[in-house]
C-alpha cells in the first residue's frame, strides 16, 4: 500500500492497520488496559499532516469512548467532579466502556463511594447507546454490610450493564495474583446470582474466587449459555466465610446448599454446559494448604475425569488449560487427584485446538495412557499452533503409602508403547504440530541404590537407546539426581520432544539434589505384613497407592489422603 493512500483508509480499517503495525497500540478492552493513541502513535502523527489527521481522530474517540472513573474517598468534592465528567460524557454521541474503582475504606465512606458509581452506571446506561459498559472493575466492597453490597452490585450491574464483558474488579483483590486468596467475596442468594446469570450473558472471560463454591451456584452458571466466554478460573477461594456466608444468604440458599458446598460440593463439571466457546481454562489450587489443613474448601477430586468429561462435550473449542499450584512454600505431602486417570486423557485428546495441558498437581495416569493419548491426537491430524504440550505430574506409590513412585513405572510403560511402533507409523516426527512431553517426579523421597540399579541397568537405559533408534527424530532426557554409576537417588523429570531444536540433547542430565530427600526408599527395610498393615490403616489398598475406600471416604478426609511425609518415615 502506497504510504500516501494509508491516511485516506476509514478510520476503523486505520486503527485495525495501526494495531498490526505498532507494537503495543490496541483497541481492545482485554486482556490488556486500552491503550490511548497518544502514547503509542506519535512517530506516525509526525509522518506529515495528513498522517496527524486521523491519529487525531483515533484520540477523540478514544476520549469519547472510554472513561475512567477513579473513587477513592467518596468525598463531596470528588463526587461532585465526577457527576460532571459523567453528564458531559454520557449524551447521545458519548460512549463509557471502562469503569474502575479504587480500593476504598470500610463502612459509610465506600457506601458513598459504590452509591454514586451505580449512579453513573444508570446514566451511561440511559443516555449512551452501547447499553451501558462493557467492561467494569469494582475491586472492593461493604465489608461491614457484605451480602447487601454484593447484592446491590450483582443486581446493578444486571440492570445497568447487560451487555458487560469484562468484569474482572476480583482480581484486583487476588493475593499475590493467585485467585486462591481472593478478599472480594460475593455473599450473594441464589436468586441473585441466578439474575446476573440470566442478564449478563456475554460475558468474555470470568473467574470463580468471588463466588460460592457450591452445586446449586454451578447449575445456575451451567445454564445459562455465556456464548462469548472464552477464558475461565475456577478455584474455592481459601479466605471464603462458609460460617458467615450461611448466616446471611438466606434461608432459601442456605437450605439448597445444605449438603453441597465446599468440599461437599460434587457437581462443578456442570458450569462447562454454558461455555461453547472457551479457549482457555485455568484451575488454581494451594496444594501445600490442601494436604496441611484439615478444613478444606473443596476436594481435589472433583477436578477428575468426569471434570475433563465435560470439558471435552462442552468446549470443542479450548486451546489450553492448566491446574496451577499456589502454594507459596514447598509441597511436601503430595496428594494426587486420583480420579484424574487415562480416561480424562481419552476425552482431552478429542479437543483438535487443544495445544497445551498442563497439570502441576499430581495425577493417575499410566504409560500406556499417555501413549494413547498421543497415538489420537497424532490421528486427527489437528494443526492449531506449532507445538502441543503434555506437562503432568505422575501421582500414586506402589505398595500404598511405601514403596517406589509409580513415575517409574509410567516412564518404562510408555517408553515400551514408543519401542514398538516405528517412526514413521507413529507419525510425530512427521506431524507440522511437534510434541512436547513432560513427567515429573513431585515425591521427595529416594530410591535405594539397589533398586535403581536394577531400574536404569536393566529397563530405563536400554528402554531409551531402543526407543531413540525406532524414532531417530525424537530427544529423550531424564533429569537424575546422585548419579554413581548405575545408581542414582532420584529421577526428577522425563522428557520426550519432538522439536528439532532439542534432538541434540543428551539423554541423562545429572542435576543437583535438592534438600528434602528423605534418606532411601522405607521398603526397603519394611517387612511386608507390616506394610501392609500401615497401609490398611492410612486407608491404602497394597496394590497402587489408592485407596481402598469410595464415596465420601476416598482418602479426602481430615487427618488422611496424603501420600508421603516430605520425605519423613516411621522409624521401625
Amino acid at each position: 500500500m502506497p504510504p500516501s493512500t494509508l491516511p485516506s483508509l476509514p478510520l476503523s480499517v486505520f486503527s485495525l492497520v495501526m494495531e498490526f503495525a505498532v507494537y503495543g497500540y490496541s483497541q481492545d478492552l482485554f486482556p490488556a488496559k486500552r491503550s490511548h493513541p497518544r502514547e503509542h502513535l506519535k512517530d506516525v502523527a509526525m509522518v506529515s499532516k495528513s498522517w496527524l489527521q486521523p491519529v487525531k481522530q483515533l484520540m477523540k474517540q478514544y476520549e469519547q469512548e472510554t472513561m475512567e472513573i477513579h473513587l477513592e474517598t467518596g468525598a463531596k468534592e470528588e463526587i461532585i467532579a465526577i457527576q460532571i465528567e459523567t453528564a458531559a460524557r454520557c449524551g447521545a454521541s458519548g460512549v463509557a466502556t471502562e469503569g474502575g474503582v479504587e480500593e476504598a475504606a470500610k463502612g459509610e465512606k465506600v457506601e458513598a463511594v459504590l452509591k454514586e458509581l451505580y449512579r453513573v452506571l444508570e446514566q451511561v446506561h440511559l443516555k449512551g447507546y452501547r447499553g451501558g459498559l462493557r467492561q467494569l472493575t469494582v475491586p472492593t466492597r461493604n465489608d461491614a454490610e457484605r451480602h447487601q453490597s454484593s447484592k446491590e452490585f450483582l443486581e446493578n450491574v444486571a440492570k445497568y450493564c447487560p451487555n458487560v464483558e469484562h468484569l474482572d474488579g476480583s482480581e484486583h483483590s487476588f493475593h499475590d495474583y493467585e485467585g486462591v486468596r481472593c478478599e472480594d467475596k460475593w455473599m450473594v442468594s441464589l436468586d441473585t446470582w441466578e439474575e446476573f446469570n440470566k442478564t449478563c450473558s456475554s460475558l468474555r472471560e470470568f473467574h470463580w474466587a468471588s463466588v460460592p463454591f457450591a452445586d446449586p451456584f454451578f447449575h445456575v452458571f451451567g445454564a445459562n449459555l455465556k456464548p462469548e466466554l472464552e477464558t475461565l478460573g475456577v478455584t474455592a477461594n481459601l479466605l471464603w466465610n462458609w460460617k458467615e456466608y450461611l448466616q446471611v444468604c438466606g434461608a432459601a440458599t442456605a437450605e439448597a446448599i445444605q449438603d453441597c458446598y465446599g468440599r461437599r460440593a460434587k457437581e462443578i463439571a456442570v458450569i462447562f454446559k454454558s461455555c461453547p466457546s472457551l479457549k482457555n481454562l485455568t484451575v488454581e489450587i494451594d496444594l501445600q494448604k490442601y494436604t496441611d489443613s484439615s478444613a478444606r474448601h473443596f476436594k481435589i477430586d472433583s477436578f477428575g475425569d468426569k471434570f475433563w468429561a465435560s470439558v471435552a462435550t462442552n468446549c470443542p473449542r479450548l486451546e489450553r488449560f492448566a491446574i496451577r499450584n499456589c502454594a507459596n512454600f514447598e509441597v511436601m505431602n503430595v496428594r494426587p487427584i486420583r480420579t484424574f486417570t487415562d480416561a480424562s486423557l481419552v476425552s482431552l485428546a478429542e479437543l483438535k485446538d487443544l495445544y497445551s495441558v498442563e497439570s502441576n498437581a499430581a495425577v493417575m495416569c499410566t504409560g500406556d495412557g499417555i501413549f494413547d493419548y498421543m497415538r489420537r491426537v497424532l490421528e486427527l491430524n489437528c494443526y492449531s499452533n506449532n507445538w502441543r504440550m503434555l506437562d503432568l505430574r505422575i501421582g500414586g506409590q506402589q505398595n500404598g503409602f511405601f514403596g517406589v513412585p509409580m513415575f517409574y513405572s509410567v516412564v518404562v510403560g510408555l517408553l515400551r508403547c514408543l519401542a514398538e511402533v516405528n517412526e514413521k507409523d507413529f507419525g510425530a516426527a512427521a506431524c507440522k504440530q511437534k510434541f512436547e512431553v513432560f513427567l515429573s517426579n513431585p515425591y521427595h523421597s529416594r530410591v535405594s541404590k539397589q533398586w535403581s540399579s536394577i531400574y536404569m541397568r536393566e529397563e530405563l537405559r536400554p528402554l531409551m537407546y531402543r526407543v531413540k533408534e525406532t524414532h531417530p527424530s525424537l530427544s529423550l532426557n531424564a533429569s537424575v539426581n546422585g548419579v554413581s554409576g548405575d545408581t542414582f537417588s532420584k529421577i526428577d523429570m522425563f522428557t520426550l520432544s519432538w522439536r528439532p531444536r532439542d534432538r541434540e540433547r543428551d539423554m541423562f542430565w545429572n542435576s543437583a539434589e535438592g534438600e528434602y530427600y528423605c534418606e532411601n526408599d522405607p521398603s526397603d527395610r519394611m517387612p511386608p505384613a507390616l506394610m501392609n498393615l500401615f497401609n490398611e490403616l492410612l486407608g491404602y489398598n497394597s496394590q497402587g497407592g489408592g485407596s481402598a475406600s469410595s464415596g465420601d471416604e476416598d482418602g479426602d478426609v481430615e487427618g488422611n489422603g496424603e501420600d508421603d511425609f516430605g520425605g519423613f518415615y516411621p522409624v521401625l
